[in-house]
This record gives structure tokens, sequence and C-alpha cells, in this order.
């Protein structure tokens, strides 16, 4: 059977729970890690049991009996996060940074935490303005390369080629990885949207040198597309072009007659293959 994912997050629950026992008197300490120790039992036996309902709730009892918690604030809001339920994981994701007297790495953690909240909830604005922030902080830290990362698919998802371009940039400069795409790759695509828009606004000479750019990165959907697109504009066409048959994503089987490159459904580039 696969592990389910969800049990990753109960690691970071071991390390604040010996946190949380060292902080109080032998007294007080009985008290609430007994507390602390049946609700986080409780949700691993409801996770036994498939109830990620009544896990999450565990958890976020646990985290109330000590607002100093981060680890478990942290797991609970990303619980919600994992469920669909943004609005709650921002909820306790906020509640959490709040408190005065996070140190530094917990309220780098949280950031990036809360900014994968707002981009899950397609508040893009405030999602880049969290992360931004974290970079201001934290631009030597390994969480710099996740912000980085995030605010690239922000970026694609805006449709902001240009900004897109930079952190891409950005993420090879810091020897960053980028998911199931290559630099190569995406460079090659970001400066195609740019010359396609460009096409779409009648502004040739805007659409080859973003065709120039495009041509100084090798991959081969870029290659095919770059190909495509000087024809289309040697023919006075559309950039948007029907293919002769249908066509489907390998890795989420979205299906369309339309030549696309980038996938709407699970956003990889390149994924399209004829349905035979």
């Amino acid at each position: 059977m696969d592990l389910d994912p969800v049990w990753l997050l109960l690691l970071p629950l071991v390390f604040a729970l010996g946190w949380f026992t060292a902080r109080y008197d032998r007294g007080q300490q009985r008290r609430e890690s007994r507390h602390v120790s049946h609700d986080v039992m409780h949700a691993m036996s409801a996770l036994l049991a498939d109830d990620v309902q009544q896990a999450t709730d565990a958890l976020l009892s646990a985290a109330r009996s000590d607002p100093e918690a981060t680890e478990l604030h942290r797991a609970v809001g990303n619980l919600y996060r994992r469920r669909g339920l943004v609005d709650r994981a921002i909820e306790v994701h906020e509640a959490a940074l709040r408190h005065p007297d996070l140190v530094l790495r917990e309220r780098l953690l949280l950031m990036a935490d809360l900014g994968r909240d707002y981009q899950a909830a397609g508040l893009f604005d405030r999602a880049e303005a969290v992360l931004t922030e974290l970079l201001g902080h934290a631009d030597g830290d390994a969480l710099a390369n996740e912000a980085r990362l995030l605010l690239l698919q922000i970026a694609q998802a805006t449709r902001n080629w240009d900004a897109a371009a930079q952190w891409a940039m950005a993420l090879r400069q810091h020897a960053g990885s980028f998911a199931d795409a290559s630099y190569e790759q995406l460079m090659g695509h970001f400066h195609c949207e740019r010359a396609t828009l460009a096409m779409a606004r009648g502004d040739q000479p805007a659409a080859l040198a973003a065709l120039a750019e495009a041509e100084s990165f090798s991959a081969p959907g870029p290659a095919r597309r770059i190909e495509l697109l000087r024809a289309q504009m040697v023919a006075g066409t559309s950039a948007t072009t029907s293919d002769s048959g249908q066509t489907a994503c390998r890795i989420c089987g979205f299906r369309t007659r339309q030549v696309v490159w980038q996938c709407p459904g699970c956003h990889h580039w390149d994924s399209f293959e004829p349905v035979k």
C-alpha cells in the first residue's frame, strides 16, 4: 500500500512534542504533554482509519493547547491546504505568523507555507508579496529557491512571461531545480510566448526579436514551436492553429484538437501526444 503524503507531516510533530515538554515545569509538563500526546495519537489513529477530517481536528486541538508550537500549526495548515480547505490553511498560518516570539527560521517556514496557501487560493498578489519578503530575509537560505520556484509558477499562471524568464534565470543562478522542465525548455517557451503576444498585436519587429532570443535556447519543443511561428508570420496566419487530430497530455490526460504547448490541466510543457 502506498504511503499517504499526509504521514510525512507527522514527522515535525515529534520534534514539536520534544520542544513542548522541555518548556514546562514537571507538574505542568505532565498535564500538557498528556493532552498533546493524546491528540497526536488520536490524529495518528484517524490517519490509520483514513479519516483525514478527524486527524486534522485532533492536530488542531493539539496546536491550540500551545500557541507557540509552530510545527503543529504548520502541520495543521498544510493538512488543510492538501484537503483543499485553503481558507482554513491561510487562517492557521496567518495566526501563527502573528506570534511575537517567532525565531527567524520559524517565520521563514511559515511565510513559505503561507505563500503556497495564497497560490492555491489564486491570491497571486498576496503570494508574490509574502514570497518576495521571504527572499529579502532568506536570500542564502535553502527556502529561497523554493520561493523562487513558487514565484516562477505564479508568473506562468498569470502569463507574465518577462517575470517568468527572470525567475527562471534567478533559479539557475542559485542552482535551483525546475521540477519537470529544463531551463532551456522553459526559456525557449517563455520567449515564444512573448513572440505570440507580439504577433497578436501586429508588432512584427518585437515578435522577430523574441523568436531570436528563443532560438538561443536549444530544446526540441521550443525549436518546433519557433519553426511554426515563423511559418505563421510568413503566411500571415493566427498564432493559434488547429492540430490535424486529437492530442492528449501524457501527464493528466487533458485532450484537445488545438496546438497547445503548456497543458491547461497540469501546466507541464510539451506533454501532448497524438491520441491513437
